[in-house]
């Protein structure tokens, strides 16, 4: 008897929207726990889903759960479909003016302090709109902007990709921060030839921040001592007031209540850093009527 060739007749929604979240999580266990279903659900949901197009969807090598070629095409499909269905919802809901709509926006960890230092205004405004902030890594932001997961997103250094709308909206001063009892504090003056003789706090290599440091000291032919390296900001923070190191950190990262009772910003001398932040998407993507208010509200005051 001849094969069935593989058809997309009677897929449903919900088996696409489990079949994207075990791709992307590359487990049926995270993905039950994002959709709220149980891991047998979901691990049934994809295997209809597999048995209704005639192609298995997923291969397990050792523990890990990778794509096939079938299952790669279709991921493409189905988030392209889960988009367009995402657009319709919010197109539907411009009829109704800005009353009801999520607005999807996605930073890297270092940008969240930012935004949220702006949201209760906005969301004032707009009482009826929800904000989803989506906080990852440099290279996992990229992906999802390719992948067009998201509405809005804001880098402080946008990836060289073709197809994405770049638009600046932060300039952030850098300032180099210790702990009220450190030696250097309350000096007038701290020159960078000092610093080099100090413990650093470094944020991940490739960021932003520690790229425009180590210039910094590179110009004057200064090498400092990496004595820890963090991801976080606020990692970086718990570790000055553990008299770790000094660091470099963001405006923005600083409350005035830490600055009064934890840490000091250091008056070194020819130290003006300040780092560029960019909102971008993807171009000619349709910005729902809330994400469009959105961004001309983070380029105003931002």
């Amino acid at each position: 008897m001849a094969q069935q060739p593989p058809s997309t007749k009677g897929i449903t929604l919900h088996q696409m929207e489990v079949f994207e979240a075990v791709a992307r999580h590359g487990s049926y266990t995270k993905a039950a726990e994002e959709l709220f279903l149980s891991q047998p659900t979901v691990s049934i949901q994809v295997k209809q889903l597999s048995k209704t197009i005639g192609l298995p969807l997923f291969e397990t090598v050792g523990r890990k759960l990778f794509l096939t070629t079938a299952g790669d095409t279709l991921l493409t499909t189905c988030r392209n479909v889960l988009a367009q269905l995402s657009t319709l919802d919010d197109a539907l809901v411009a009829f109704q003016g800005l009353d009801r709509g999520m607005v999807r926006v996605a930073t890297v960890e270092s940008g969240k302090t930012a935004l949220v230092q702006h949201l209760k205004p906005f969301m004032d405004s707009y009482p009826g709109l929800e904000l989803s902030l989506h906080i990852g890594n440099h290279q996992e932001l990229s992906a999802r902007l390719q992948d067009n997961q998201d509405d809005l997103y804001l880098f402080n250094q946008p990836p060289a990709l073709n197809g994405i709308a770049v638009f600046p909206c932060m300039d952030v001063p850098l300032h180099i921060v210790t702990h009220h009892q450190h030696p250097l504090a309350g000096r007038s003056v701290v020159t960078p030839q000092q610093l080099a003789q100090e413990s650093w706090i470094l944020s991940e290599a490739g960021s932003v921040s520690r790229q425009l440091l180590e210039e910094f000291f590179r110009a004057q032919s200064i090498t400092v001592r990496c004595r820890l390296e963090l991801s976080s900001y606020e990692a970086i923070k718990v570790s000055i007031r553990a008299g770790l190191g000094i660091a470099v950190l963001p405006a923005p990262s600083l409350s005035a209540a830490e600055l009064e009772t934890d840490f000091v910003i250091l008056p070194v001398a020819e130290f003006s850093l300040r780092k560029q932040w960019h909102l971008a998407y993807p171009k000619g993507k349709h910005l729902s009527p809330g994400a469009t208010v959105f961004c001309d509200y983070l380029l105003e005051h931002l």
